[in-house]
């Protein structure tokens, strides 16, 4: 082998050498990227995984709380309806009143009704001495009404609660001309003022008061 052989076999082996020390490291760092990004994948797709899994558990509660208030609704509208038609069938019994009931339950709404006023007459003239009697006290009633019951109702008054009035006070009590558009019950007007006992208004006075109890008793609340 001449000299200069030898010099270009030095420089090849020295040149293979380097390009093994280059691709060792290029390999290396290759290596390293690799791994490198195989952990940040993994970290994101641990993190992907969290997510999802805090998302759907929070699908989860939200389906189970809209579940549980259509549940409730449900029932609060199917109590609403056994309520109201607990008190549309106690409003069809009274519609349904024999005459001579019928006839009687106007009879206390009138006797109610000018208890009350006669009593606030006489507390305006004993705290302020203010006489705020009326010219008289008209009876309201609808067109059935009037032609049924009208003259029998204050005949009724008449003979009972009213016999115990001052005649001139007694007098004062008589049937409107007029007819109220009412589903049934009076209208008890003293000049501006009137008070309403038409059964719509009685109907709904009664059932502030009483559903809570109408409630215990058909579903058993607690409170």
């Amino acid at each position: 082998m001449t000299g200069l052989e030898k010099v270009i076999g030095k420089i090849i082996a020295d040149a293979e050498a380097d390009a093994r020390v280059i691709l060792d490291k290029a390999q290396a760092e290759c290596e390293a990227v690799k791994a490198k990004y195989a952990a940040e994948t993994e970290a994101e797709i641990e993190k992907l995984t969290d997510e999802c899994d805090r998302e759907c558990q929070a699908l989860i509660i939200r389906a189970r709380s809209s579940a549980a208030m259509a549940k409730r609704n449900a029932i609060l509208e199917a109590r609403a309806k056994l309520i109201d038609e607990a008190y549309a069938s106690a409003e069809k019994i009274i519609r349904n009143m024999n005459g001579e009931q019928y006839l009687e339950l106007l009879h206390k709404m009138l006797r109610s009704s000018m208890k009350n006023q006669l009593e606030g007459e006489a507390e305006s003239l004993r705290l302020y001495g203010e006489d705020i009697s009326p010219d008289a006290y008209e009876v309201v009633l609808n067109s059935r009404d009037r032609d049924t019951y009208g003259e029998k109702l204050l005949a009724a008054y008449r003979a009972g609660y009213g016999s115990r009035l001052a005649p001139a006070v007694l007098a004062k009590v008589r049937l409107a001309s007029d007819i109220a558009s009412i589903d049934g019950g009076i209208i008890l007007r003293c000049g501006p003022v009137e008070t309403n006992c038409s059964l719509a208004m009685l109907m709904a006075e009664n059932r502030r008061e009483t559903e809570a109890r109408v409630s215990r008793i058909l579903f058993g609340d607690a409170n």
